[in-house]
């Protein structure tokens, strides 16, 4: 299916959409974060492309929109809704199969088929709802942004299936400027630049912060894999994976070396982008906090936070030590950092780790 182009018209009215779907779009209640101030909500009706004017601002105060109307109008809406703000897809586990024992007890069968009934409904429920986000998403784009969007790779494969994850990180890397139709270096080399240059501005809490700096960073790995694992690390992880052995010496199986290769890469660039979060967090406020870890580091104490969380809280609290003067006001609804939308699991390397994996398989 081809996705409709926005008309002259549509791309010029104020409130588009007005009806469909969205109908509801630009009817928020006055006062509320998409329409605070001097109507900042409705000055972003379009989604555009960094060539155009559009910045991640934008892109944030439309989606928030979305997302609002999304979860209390749309079937699945809860679901559906998360896909705006992670970017990922969601996927719904299926019912535990029965044992062999249980097979024979006709009750637990008939809730069991029950169970299956309503997961395949509801399966269905989220597929359709994922097909109309796009097209509500795709309708919402300049233009100019269809244009680009319909140029990038995979697209031609992407667009009839109405894969909305693939487009929504698409506007993603096309709103803070990673084209995939400029040679691929240079979009890579611009990507790395902007999460290197990022500084955290004086006015703007940690919170704010971090997320802005993990959207940078996720639009570099959308090209380029884990941020800050590179090669040598991969060999070193390589080689301890394959070295490993469970406790009566005998190597692990395929299954559980791919897990614990997985997890041992996942740490490591929670380490890289903990520091990252450290070395860019504002220099007024933390220039303090940044000296003592340099200084304990000098000493072979490493005391970097080795995770998203430490990292936000050791700025949190650094921050509580400051004079009232230099700290920021961080809003009272935004008080954490949650990694993927969960709690991340620690473990350790090589063979713990692969232990570690093993007895869950």
């Amino acid at each position: 299916m081809t996705p409709t182009i926005l008309t002259a018209q549509q791309q010029q009215t104020p409130g588009f959409p007005s009806s469909g779907p969205m109908a509801s779009f630009n009817k928020q209640k006055p006062g509320t974060q998409a329409n605070r101030g001097n109507s900042v909500g409705q000055k972003y009706t379009v989604i555009k492309a960094a060539s155009e004017g559009g910045d991640k601002r934008m892109l944030d105060v439309i989606f928030e929109r979305l997302r609002h109307t999304i979860r209390s109008e749309w079937t699945s809406g809860q679901e559906v809704a998360s896909i705006l703000e992670t970017f990922e897809d969601v996927v719904l586990t299926p019912p535990t199969r029965l044992t062999d024992d249980e097979k024979d007890d006709d009750l637990l069968m008939e809730m069991w088929k029950e169970d299956v009934k309503q997961h395949v409904s509801e399966r269905r429920a989220l597929d359709k709802a994922k097909q109309k986000l796009y097209s509500t998403v795709w309708t919402m784009m300049s233009k100019v942004l269809q244009n680009k969007v319909m140029g990038q790779n995979g697209f031609i494969e992407s667009g009839p299936r109405k894969d909305v994850v693939w487009l929504l990180q698409k506007i993603r890397a096309l709103v803070t400027d990673f084209d995939s139709t400029t040679p691929e270096f240079l979009s890579v080399a611009d990507a790395f630049e902007k999460i290197i240059s990022y500084r955290q501005p004086e006015s703007m809490d940690n919170a704010d912060y971090v997320k802005n700096l993990l959207t940078l960073i996720k639009v570099y790995e959308q090209y380029c894999g884990p941020y800050g694992v590179h090669y040598m690390e991969i060999k070193k992880i390589n080689d301890e994976v394959r070295a490993a052995v469970d406790d009566m010496g005998n190597p692990f199986s395929d299954d559980v070396k791919a897990a614990a290769k997985n997890v041992m890469i996942r740490d490591f660039r929670e380490a890289v982008i903990a520091m990252l979060i450290i070395r860019n967090a504002c220099k007024r406020r933390y220039s303090s906090l940044k000296k003592n870890l340099v200084t304990d580091f000098g000493l072979k104490i490493n005391k970097y936070p080795d995770t998203i969380d430490s990292a936000v809280n050791a700025l949190n609290v650094a921050e509580s030590q400051l004079p009232p003067f230099l700290k920021k006001q961080r809003s009272p609804e935004v008080q954490f950092v949650q990694t993927n939308g969960e709690q991340k699991e620690q473990m350790g390397r090589s063979s713990t780790t692969l232990l570690a994996i093993g007895a869950k398989m």
